[in-house]
């Protein structure tokens, strides 16, 4: 009586693809021509072969497992029963039929998109940048072409997967005056189509970073400016960020906590006049976190003067 291909293997017929791998490997390192050199060694190696390429691929499996099963009911005189031990399908017939599994598994398949995010700046946003991203994806092993063999053995280049894994770099082109969540796509640089299928498409998701001193809304641009308590009171220059470098803003004496001032022609640009906008530049006075002795000194010396004012008053 002929072994079934899960005898050959010697394993259980709810054996999953793993235990079928692994048992596969173990019988070719017994039979393998460079191993065992007996004639009976090399008829086993090709069964097991020819045992594991159907066993290892679902859809060979699952019609050589329904063949099986009418064969049983054939040779057990099942009462529907129409088939006999001389007209019995055989394997390669079902794989034959136009209607088969095969031919619907090796149809065109399309590869599947890839989305990434991608953040820039406010600036960048504007005036137009470009990215550098990696992306890995599955590509059809060289070797065996997607067949999981090659030499009658498991592919040692994909280790039996039938893929590879690969990483690619590529620098994306953000265009001017780009909208936060704008989608960019680059065509076929997705996952690979299989047999024959079209690769799938890589699309970039733009994100504008919004900075906590600069931030840009509805084309007016608004940033802080942290100033310290002597040069509120005193008033002087302060470097702050605008879109197109920094600028130097001049603080008056005196300045009040939340207090705002403006700067003109550093704004968000008009692309029909070539115009930038203004930036609201909001004034926080920053308290030091440590201060010297000298200068608590001379703080409490202020606070000395400012109680003898309020005094004054009431006199």
């Amino acid at each position: 009586m002929l072994k079934s291909y899960y005898e050959i293997l010697n394993v259980k017929e709810n054996a999953s693809s793993q235990e079928i791998k692994r048992q596969f490997r173990k019988l070719v390192r017994m039979y393998h021509p460079d191993i065992n050199s007996s004639v009976e060694a090399e008829e086993i190696f090709k069964a097991v072969n020819k045992a594991a390429e159907v066993l290892l691929d679902n859809e060979k499996r699952k019609n050589y497992d329904k063949l099986r099963s009418i064969n049983f009911q054939s040779e057990n005189g099942g009462k529907n029963n129409k088939f006999n031990y001389s007209n019995k399908y055989t394997f390669s017939d079902l794989f034959q039929d136009k209607n088969s599994a095969k031919k619907e598994y090796n149809s065109p398949k399309n590869g599947e998109d890839i989305t990434l995010n991608v953040s820039i700046d406010p600036y960048e946003a504007i005036v137009g940048t470009s990215r550098t991203v990696n992306i890995t994806h599955s590509v059809i092993c060289p070797k065996c072409l997607g067949h999981k063999f090659a030499n009658s053995q498991t592919c040692p280049h994909c280790n039996g997967v039938g893929e590879k894994t690969e990483n690619k770099k590529i620098t994306v082109k953000i265009p001017p005056s780009v909208k936060n969540n704008a989608k960019l796509r680059i065509k076929g640089e997705g996952k690979q189509g299989k047999y024959g299928g079209k690769n799938g498409n890589l699309y970039i998701i733009v994100k504008i970073k919004q900075a906590e001193e600069l931030k840009v809304k509805d084309g007016t641009v608004r940033s802080i400016a942290y100033v310290s308590p002597y040069i509120a009171v005193l008033g002087g220059n302060v470097k702050v960020s605008t879109l197109w470098g920094e600028a130097v803003i001049k603080i008056p004496p005196l300045t009040k906590a939340n207090q705002s001032f403006k700067l003109v022609d550093v704004g968000v640009m008009d692309e029909r006049t070539g115009k930038k906008g203004e930036q609201i530049v909001k004034v926080l006075i920053q308290t030091p976190s440590s201060i010297t002795p000298e200068e608590k000194e001379l703080y409490e010396k202020l606070q000395e003067i400012n109680l003898k004012k309020k005094n004054a008053k009431f006199i």
